[in-house]
């Protein structure tokens, strides 16, 4: 029966991802419990991004997006719908005017393209396509831009 291994990366490697699962449980959820797609307010999801995800699993994430849809009556789920384990791991996002949307954003490319890399073993022209760039110079050019090198 052990025929095919299937590694699947734990959720805290591969946080870039984040935002993508979530929308797509609420998506999903919502549809199953018949209501209308609830939003994520950004400071709930800097909460969830920043998380150490200790279990390893989406399943977690799946069941605590439900428990947040539950929570939540109207449209946008808050960071008080966050469950109290999660912002209690969580360390303190950033105050306003701490770090800027152009900084919080720059942080955001280069943690994508730092798991890309790492994902593709280091294979710039891989990398670049798994990204869905132009060419594998258009990678580079982003590396450089955040002093990305392999150590």
């Amino acid at each position: 029966m052990n025929v095919h291994v299937v590694s699947v990366p734990p959720l805290r490697d591969h946080l870039s991802d984040l935002p993508e699962l979530i929308d797509d449980f609420l998506t999903a959820t919502c549809a199953r419990f018949g209501v209308r797609k609830r939003k994520l307010d950004p400071e709930a999801l800097e909460t969830l991004m920043a998380c150490r995800w200790e279990r390893n699993n989406v399943r977690e994430l799946r069941n605590i997006v439900e428990r947040m849809i539950i929570a939540t009556s109207g449209e946008l789920i808050g960071l008080e719908q966050v469950p109290a384990e999660i912002r209690e791991t969580a360390p303190l996002p950033p105050g306003p005017g701490k770090r800027t949307f152009q900084e919080l954003k720059a942080e955001a490319e280069r943690q994508i393209v730092l798991t890309a890399l790492e994902r593709n073993d280091w294979h710039i022209t891989n990398t670049a396509k798994d990204l869905g760039l132009a060419d594998h110079a258009s990678l580079l050019k982003i590396m450089r831009r955040h002093n990305i090198k392999r150590d």
